[in-house]
């Protein structure tokens, strides 16, 4: 990164440091003034127009007095560094750093959970007025049923019985949800990753927002029902659901019919997670997406489905 930091008016860096590797590869970055956090876009991921979307939301977010990690200028105004790599053009982007510690839910299972619930719901109430000039796509069936089933399909070839069921689970979901009906669903700018993690909590309970990689224009309802499906994994459901409701509808309130439908966005949520990992395999490895892997999913479902659809059970 000698090539990139100097672009920036930070100081001089002292350490550059990978954090992880995932969709993108994150870096900490600490000069004698502070940290940051430096991305690098994977090649093929992310367009400009859709890096320029997401720092345009920041940026908004910002103005609008909601704690979020923000994105820096380079030296020359410019918010993107285009590097040139073996695969491809690549897209480096620096960040504020976001204060505080990852959420330590065990400590504080209750109070965490309400204040992450106030803190998106100011998102949503910031970002009604919110508007971009780039592209980014829409979180629809599409987006989080129908392309996941299709990077999904050849992972499953040789368990035909569980391809069976996940392909009819698939659509008495899509049944349900569009029954809902999705067009009385509030709709605007979603983080789209609020599992419960991307944040950090400050001493005095301010949240900091990060990693809105994964952003744009859907069903407000998802984007609630992400922290459900969070809990859900973690199988702490009836503990963090509750209080992250009363604190999400202490700032704004929830129609019935969108409280409904995080129900169903928790299933949905989980056949994107599916089609992320297995359309993205190339970065991933493939390895580690084993018959291991899909029994845990098939439990989820099947969970899933015993709570929500037990009147009409999956064959």
């Amino acid at each position: 990164m000698t090539d990139v930091l100097p672009e920036y008016d930070i100081g001089i860096p002292l350490e550059c440091r990978l954090l992880c590797l995932g969709l993108n590869d994150t870096y900490l970055v600490k000069t004698r003034d502070g940290q940051y956090i430096l991305r690098v876009y994977r090649e093929g991921w992310r367009s400009v127009s859709e890096i320029l979307y997401e720092l345009d939301v920041l940026l908004f977010l910002r103005r609008a007095n909601c704690a979020v990690s923000v994105p820096l200028s380079r030296k020359d105004g410019s918010l993107i560094h285009p590097v040139a790599a073996a695969e491809g053009t690549r897209y480096v982007v620096l960040f504020t750093y976001a204060p505080g510690k990852d959420p330590a839910y065990e400590a504080d299972e209750e109070e965490e959970a309400y204040q992450y619930g106030k803190a998106l719901a100011r998102i949503h109430t910031a970002t009604e007025k919110f508007q971009s000039a780039h592209h980014r796509c829409v979180i629809d069936v599409a987006h989080l049923l129908d392309r996941p089933l299709t990077s999904i399909q050849p992972f499953l070839a040789h368990r035909p019985a569980d391809w069976q069921y996940v392909k009819t689970l698939a659509e008495r979901l899509r049944t349900r949800v569009i029954g809902l009906p999705l067009e009385m669903l509030e709709q605007g700018f979603c983080h789209g990753d609020f599992h419960g993690g991307n944040a950090h909590f400050a001493d005095d309970n301010t949240v900091t927002f990060f990693d809105f990689d994964c952003c744009g224009w859907g069903w407000r309802a998802y984007d609630i029902a992400v922290f459900r499906w969070g809990a859900s994994l973690a199988e702490k459901e009836k503990e963090r659901w509750p209080p992250f409701l009363r604190g999400y509808r202490g700032e704004r309130p929830i129609s019935e019919n969108d409280l409904q439908a995080t129900s169903y966005f928790v299933a949905l949520r989980h056949f994107w997670l599916l089609g992320l990992h297995t359309d993205n395999g190339r970065d991933f490895g493939y390895g580690w997406m084993n018959d291991r892997y899909f029994d845990r999913a098939m439990k989820f479902f099947r969970a899933w489905e015993a709570e929500h659809l037990a009147e009409e059970p999956v064959a």
